[in-house]
């Protein structure tokens, strides 16, 4: 990638060469470089900067998108959804009330603002309780709240009565300077490899306004600290492998950078493999003694915060299943059980359930389940026809409840819009792809990531041909991962302006830009449809403009 007679498509020798070194000489000098980096992140960061202090300020009363929003009074808080509330109440529930228990945040209405999320579970805590927790994986929830622990302790304000500038800041300096040092990264990244100024810029605009990562740097939320994370590890691997810095700071790094980014995203094992299979290759040594400690690192943070949380080592999304099987009865047992009686034959709840009144046989809106709640014990069960027979299973599905009459929102015949799921697994994987929220067709700019694949493959560098393989295969079994899942789960990532699922892939996909140009440069044409390209993924970025929790632009739902 570096050769410059390559690289740009002149003839080698000449005066064209003598010409090109001196403007790759000229874009490298240190005040070029801080230019066009500053071109590019200040008019980036102003804009996320101006979609921060809009959102919430402005409503149109007969929009019936931003009614929805004064109604349910979330205009006073700052939060978007409850996908963002459910990590503000677990923040809040933390710092003011010392428990990740959040029922009392949760039920909170009114003048300071809606605090309900649907994103939550309900499970038992050591002493038998029952209570709400945010289903989000806990880590990150944690370190908001170590940062709104310094606000509330240092300067006295409470998230719970000042909401909205406390969550605005903290989303700020999370998200949006994340994603200026992101945009800072990139560059540096694209000014080594590239000697076009315009170029560089260019790429420079399709991270800071072309990606729907500028989208979601104005709401709480998991996507951007993965890509980040993706980023960042990219950057160490380019001093390993390319700059020959085989230190055991920088394989540390690289492990528990790409580690970290699973902790954001459960799909990105896939990243951490392939590049923990590349580190091992480059140099096993160092990778076992030093790559290895940064992922145990991180490993180790995430199960035991969820242990912590959860009496679980395991997040939240891996508890939507009933457990093992502890009794197996027949109907006319079950019709007894159902009835509130123990049946004779049973030996499991003699004792624990001895009559009337000492357990209870929930209906539930599945035919053929029920719900078993043993007060004496505190422990609760499940009832599941199978056949003609019938299985007490111990409960472990903390998305299954019914509070105070009030059913979860995941379960069967509850949920509504696109969050009851595609039927059509191949008709979900087209929406994906090119469809109402396609990666290709709402950011255009990934096709020229595709042509940037297939050049990086045969590049003489071998970090452009890894690269190129890992970006591929990710992609494929991303993919393929969610065409496959159950039909709750393919629902497009809920109300958001793109499929968000993908979003920590972008750095991926940036990079698959650089090698792409190698071609586009020598076409006409293609400079024309990149052009095309940018202001469509401009334009699908910049439409959730004040919220990012809103449909796509091509999706109706009505």
């Amino acid at each position: 990638m570096r050769n410059l007679g390559e690289d740009t498509g002149y003839p080698v020798g000449g005066n064209r060469i003598m010409a090109l070194s001196q403007e790759y000489q000229a874009l490298h000098s240190r005040e070029t470089r801080i230019r066009i980096t500053l071109w590019v992140l200040i008019p980036a960061l102003l804009l996320v900067v101006v979609r921060t202090l809009l959102w919430h300020q402005y409503f149109d009363e007969s929009d019936k998108r931003d009614r929805k929003f004064i109604d349910g009074r979330e205009a006073v808080t700052g939060m978007h959804c409850a996908n963002d509330r459910s990590r503000w109440a677990a923040v809040v529930a933390l710092v003011n009330y010392g428990t990740w228990e959040i029922d009392e945040v949760d039920r909170l209405r009114g003048s300071r603002g809606n605090w309900g999320t649907i994103d939550k579970v309900y499970h038992s805590n050591s002493e038998g309780e029952e209570h709400f927790y945010s289903s989000k994986p806990p880590l990150f929830s944690l370190l908001i709240a170590a940062q709104y622990w310094l606000v509330h302790q240092g300067l006295g304000l409470d998230l719970l009565k000042n909401p909205l500038w406390i969550i605005k800041s903290l989303v700020f300096l999370n998200h949006g300077l994340l994603f200026g040092a992101m945009i800072w990264a990139y560059l540096s990244i694209a000014m080594r490899f590239i000697e076009r100024r315009g170029v560089v810029i260019c790429l420079g605009l399709a991270l800071g306004f072309c990606t729907f990562l500028s989208t979601f740097a104005v709401s709480l939320n998991n996507h951007l600290p993965a890509a980040a994370c993706v980023l960042a590890s990219l950057c160490v691997v380019i001093r390993i492998v390319m700059d020959k810095r085989d230190t055991p700071l920088n394989y540390f790094l690289v492990g528990f950078l790409s580690a970290l980014t699973v902790t954001f995203e459960l799909p990105a094992l896939a990243f951490l493999g392939l590049i923990g299979l590349w580190m091992l290759t480059h140099r096993p040594g160092l990778t076992m003694a030093c790559g290895v400690p940064g992922v145990i690192v991180v490993t180790v943070c995430f199960l035991g915060t969820n242990y912590w949380v959860h009496e679980s080592i395991w997040p939240p999304y891996a508890h939507r299943s009933d457990g093992a099987v502890v009794e197996l009865i027949d109907a006319d047992d079950a019709a007894t059980l159902i009835s509130g009686r123990v049946p004779e034959s049973m030996t499991m709840f003699s004792e624990t359930m001895p009559g009337m009144g000492d357990f209870l046989v929930e209906s539930h809106p599945l035919v053929g389940r029920w719900r078993i709640y043993d007060f004496q014990n505190s422990q609760r069960f499940a009832l599941q026809r199978v056949g003609n027979l019938y299985e007490i299973r111990q409960w472990d599905n903390w998305y299954d409840y019914e509070v105070n009459g009030r059913p979860s929102y995941w379960l069967p015949g509850i949920a509504s819009g696109v969050d009851q799921g595609e039927s059509s697994r191949w008709l979900y994987l087209f929406h994906i792809t090119f469809g109402h929220h396609g990666i290709f067709s709402l950011t255009p700019i990934w096709m020229f990531s595709l042509m940037g694949i297939a050049v990086a493959w045969r590049d003489p560098e071998i970090f452009w041909r890894r690269l190129a393989i890992i970006t591929l295969v990710i992609t494929v079994v991303l993919l393929a991962f969610y065409a496959f899942r159950p039909i709750q789960d393919r629902n497009y990532g809920g109300v958001a302006s793109g499929f968000r699922w993908f979003f920590w892939m972008t750095p991926l996909m940036l990079m698959m830009l650089v090698p792409a140009w190698k071609i586009m440069k020598r076409s006409l044409l293609l400079m024309f449809l990149w052009f095309v390209g940018m202001a469509i993924s401009f334009y699908s970025a910049t439409h959730g403009f004040l919220n990012p929790w809103q449909h796509p632009w091509p999706f109706s739902d009505t």
